[in-house]
């Protein structure tokens, strides 16, 4: 195994290559310098020797320390692609590990996972990824998710003055990959979060919203045909009997659909197009504080 040692000097932060090694004689493991590389800030690539360069250890430390950090991050969603057709969800734990002890939580989402996904995507609609690997791709990352929200789970949970916010798909939405990110994100912003998603029928949702009693509904799309399906569930939630908290829908399935002024009944569900991860704390805010003056609904 090889990593970069970070040692500081004077307030200064210098890099070195190094290797574990075992040592048989005090039976433990030991640390062998294989290059000393400079300023940690001034680490390129090209200083690592070629069979250690594509290495996930070595590829996240020059990104979280270079001054190039586009570069590196570039470097780095070419990795994290590969390891997600490879199924190696160690690595990929690795690199969120050291990335987002750095960037944090949210920047890993928006800068690595969610482009990398993108491209997934793209690959397979162009036919340079069959269906089988891609879907490998996407199971390894809920997989990854999993683990980051695990560990979201063990930090200082939510007080009990906490907004409760229910996370939920509309019935025939498979893809819960941006919930569970949602859910982590929030999770982490110290919010009380239950997700519910894939694929809820409606009366299903009534039920279990009615008991989970929740300040705050969130419905992700990301197919554009579970439109229809959102706004049956939008529409069963306000003709049912409970009262219901504000609603805000999100996700890459409501980017291409138009999104129109409509009549009073809606006044609780705010669409959120072209908003980043980082981009719903606002949101929340705004909602669960005053309610909206206009109204919205959508329309393929």
């Amino acid at each position: 195994m090889v990593f970069i040692r970070d040692k500081k000097v004077k307030g200064h932060s210098y890099a070195y290559l190094v290797r574990n090694i075992w040592d048989n004689k005090n039976g433990r493991v030991r640390q062998k310098i294989v290059k000393y590389l400079g300023r940690s800030s001034k680490v390129v690539l090209e200083d690592i020797p070629k069979e250690f360069q594509k290495d996930p250890n070595i590829v996240t430390f020059i990104a979280c320390h270079s001054s190039d950090a586009e570069k590196m991050e570039f470097t780095m969603k070419e990795k994290m692609l590969e390891l997600l057709i490879r199924n190696d969800t160690k690595s990929l734990a690795d690199i969120f590990y050291r990335y987002s002890q750095i960037f944090g939580l949210v920047k890993f989402y928006e800068r690595l996972l969610t482009p990398v996904m993108y491209k997934v995507g793209e690959l397979w609609k162009e036919g340079r990824l069959d269906v089988a690997t891609e879907h490998v791709c996407s199971s390894t990352a809920h997989t990854l998710v999993e683990i980051i929200n695990e560990r979201v789970s063990k930090s200082p949970g939510a007080n009990r003055k906490a907004l409760k916010i229910l996370i939920c798909t509309p019935e025939g939405e498979y893809h819960s990959l941006g919930c569970m990110v949602i859910e982590s994100f929030l999770r982490s912003k110290g919010y009380f979060v239950s997700n519910i998603a894939p694929s809820v029928p409606s009366d299903a949702f009534i039920s279990f919203a009615d008991k989970f009693n929740p300040d705050l509904i969130m419905i992700s799309i990301t197919l554009g045909e579970n439109i229809d399906a959102s706004n049956k569930l939008i529409n069963k939630i306000l003709e049912s009997r409970i009262s219901f908290p504000p609603i805000l829908v999100g996700g890459i399935g409501i980017e291409s659909i138009t999104i129109k002024n409509y009549n009073d009944k809606l006044k609780k569900v705010k669409f959120l197009k072209g908003i980043k991860l980082s981009g719903i704390l606002p949101s929340i805010r705004e909602v669960t504080k005053v309610a909206p003056k206009g109204s919205k609904t959508i329309k393929k």
